[in-house]
């Protein structure tokens, strides 16, 4: 928790009873908004009477990368692999229960389903092995990315109990991951916590032809 700033402001507007807006911002230590970092919401009560979310979900392979590098999805919904490069890629997740191995010839696409742990699932290339991503499967149809702003919205169904969660490959906490709970309802909430790093830089997406290429410049 020591590693990263985190802002998080509960403001309520109410659109049908016991319904809310939530917004959360993350920030950095010098209160500079943090883009593309994944937020989750997750009620206490459990999730058995909230609806799912049914956003489509498409991971890409282009320019023998994985974009985008980060996806975050609802356990049991479905995402789809698509190739975009000229090329085969054979696509594998490291560990875990959302275990997976596929080899994708250019332009064809794979639907997965069959995600229903949550948890860090981290991808690979048998074939690029400099290609990383990874997809994080959450138990709770509240989940986005921040934007440009720093800042994710989400309308909760109900008031009540809630652990409010933080989560990026390169957040160097365990499990990459800061969650705090708290009570939401009317009043307006806010949590502050310091940094004092920033998020570990990405691995670059690049083969050993490329950099040989690149020092030749």
């Amino acid at each position: 928790m020591r590693y990263l700033l985190l802002l998080i402001s509960a403001v309520t507007t109410f659109s049908e009873a016991n319904a809310l807006e939530l917004t959360v911002n993350v920030v950095d230590k010098n209160n500079n908004a943090v883009n593309k970092v994944v937020v989750f919401v997750t009620p206490k009560a459990g999730v058995a009477d909230l609806p799912s979310n049914n956003q489509k979900l498409v991971i890409d392979q282009q320019g023998k990368k994985f974009t985008p590098y980060i996806t975050v999805m609802q356990k049991g919904q479905n995402v789809v692999f698509s190739n975009k490069d000229d090329i085969t890629h054979h696509i594998y997740s490291v560990s875990g229960k959302n275990r997976f191995e596929f080899k994708l010839k250019a332009g064809d696409s794979k639907h997965i389903s069959d995600m229903n742990a949550a948890e860090e699932v981290a991808m690979g290339c048998n074939i690029h092995d400099w290609m990383s991503g990874y997809i994080l499967v959450v138990d709770t149809p509240y989940f986005t990315k921040t934007n440009t702003n720093g800042s994710a919205v989400f309308t909760v169904k109900k008031t009540g109990q809630y652990d409010i969660s933080v989560w990026h490959p390169q957040l160097d906490t365990p499990s990459h991951q800061i969650t705090q709970s708290h009570s939401l309802s009317t009043d307006k909430k806010t949590l502050t916590l310091t940094l004092t790093k920033p998020l570990l830089p990405i691995p670059k997406q690049v083969g050993q032809e490329e950099f040989e290429f690149l020092e030749e410049y």
